[in-house]
């Protein structure tokens, strides 16, 4: 974990539904990624799991 520093972990969303992109947070339990559209508040959870990926943008369709 970052809290040394402050910072949150992270990763990139594209959100196709009104074509934005922005960053969505590592949540509490850091069981998951967690944000918000910023025009439509539609929701994404990106899970993470053991095997895990090393890739930090994704699409929420």
């Amino acid at each position: 974990m970052q809290a040394k520093t402050g910072k949150r972990p992270f990763i990139g969303m594209h959100f196709k539904c009104c074509h934005v992109y922005t960053r969505i947070y590592l949540n509490r339990k850091r069981t998951a990624f967690v944000g918000w559209c910023p025009k439509c508040t539609r929701k994404a959870v990106v899970r993470i799991s053991p095997d895990g990926t090393e890739d930090r943008f994704f699409t929420a369709d």
